[in-house]
This record gives C-alpha cells, sequence and structure tokens, in this order.
C-alpha cells in the first residue's frame, strides 16, 4: 500500500478559509485555512472536513494569487527567526501565503457590496465604467455581492455607505451546515 501524498508543483496557490463565527449560534470563533493548489478537489475536503467538525460555516477563497517562492522566502526568515515555530510548520506556511507581499501577479481589489437592491448596484456599476472598470468578476455573498477588479481610483465609490473595499481580502464561495441562531 502507498502513502504518497499529492504533490502538486505551481508557482502561485489561493488559500480557502472556513469560517464559524459566534453571530451564527456557534459556541466560538473558529477558523480553517487550506491551501488551494488549484487541482479542483481542496474545496471538497474542506466542505467534509467541515461537516465532520459540524456547525454553520462561510467558506471564501482569498482574491489575489499567493506567490508560494515569496511566501517560502518569508516562511524561512520566520523559522530562522523563531525555530519553535517548526513544530507547527503547516500553520506558518498557511500564515507566510496571506501576506500582502506575497501577491502573485497583477494585484486585485473586492467590492464588498452589502445590498441586493438592484438600484444601489446599478450606481456601483455606473460609478465603475466611469473609472473605466468595464470588466470585473462578481460573487454572490450572503448579503450582497463581492466584484473582484483592477485596482482604481476608489474614493468615489468607497463613499457609498454599503460599500467596503478590500484590497487584498476574501470573496464568499459557499456555506456549510445549518445555522442555529438568526443572521
Amino acid at each position: 500500500m502507498s502513502n504518497h501524498e499529492k504533490k502538486t508543483h505551481t508557482d502561485s496557490v489561493h488559500i480557502l478559509m472556513a469560517f464559524a463565527r459566534t453571530s451564527h449560534g456557534e459556541k466560538k470563533s473558529n477558523c480553517i485555512r487550506t491551501v488551494d493548489k488549484g487541482r479542483g478537489d481542496e474545496l471538497e475536503v474542506l466542505e467534509a472536513k467541515l461537516k465532520v467538525i459540524g456547525g454553520y460555516w462561510r467558506i471564501h477563497k482569498t482574491v489575489n494569487a499567493r506567490d508560494v517562492k515569496k511566501a517560502m522566502k518569508h516562511l524561512m526568515c520566520a523559522l530562522i527567526n523563531n525555530p519553535e515555530k517548526a513544530s507547527y510548520i503547516d500553520s506558518e506556511w498557511r500564515t507566510a501565503l496571506l501576506q500582502s507581499h506575497c501577491i502573485y501577479g497583477e494585484k486585485r481589489f473586492m467590492l464588498d457590496i452589502d445590498t441586493e437592491n438592484k438600484s444601489n448596484i446599478e450606481v456601483v456599476l455606473e460609478l465603475l465604467e466611469e473609472q473605466n472598470i468595464l470588466e470585473c468578476t462578481k460573487y454572490k455573498s450572503p448579503k450582497g455581492w463581492h466584484y473582484i477588479t483592477k485596482p482604481f481610483d476608489t474614493r468615489v465609490v468607497c463613499e457609498l455607505e454599503f460599500v467596503t473595499l478590500i484590497r487584498d481580502g476574501y470573496y464568499f464561495i459557499k456555506e456549510v451546515g445549518q445555522r442555529t441562531a438568526p443572521l
């Protein structure tokens, strides 16, 4: 019997983050981070783990890909300066990947739009068009939308009370489990 792990060589990865929050009836706030190497099975494995743990979870994914080489250098420095961290190197690896200087390729912004009102969404789209942002990736979130865009002058868009700019965050993927308390 073989116990070989799947090994995927890649220059960049994303991080999947599962959050269980006390606002949803969980006893304590919790986060589980998983490296997404783009194989396609990481989300399924994370979901299975969350179902075994139980509770209500929200899964998010990093907006910006992470540069493996930059994160490796960050991790090596952290371990040289703090050798005691070697006993939880897997956690330190995920932390290194999340450092802002480890972004891979062109940086992206995320607009967290906490409304489903169509006229409010149209205002956001008009402001993006004025900034020459003609393409953005849209993801439905529990309270509205996450729009992923290239960087732009965000001052006018961020004046809207229902829009929050996140320069290096996570967009919503899906919910797992059952809520035990109302939102």
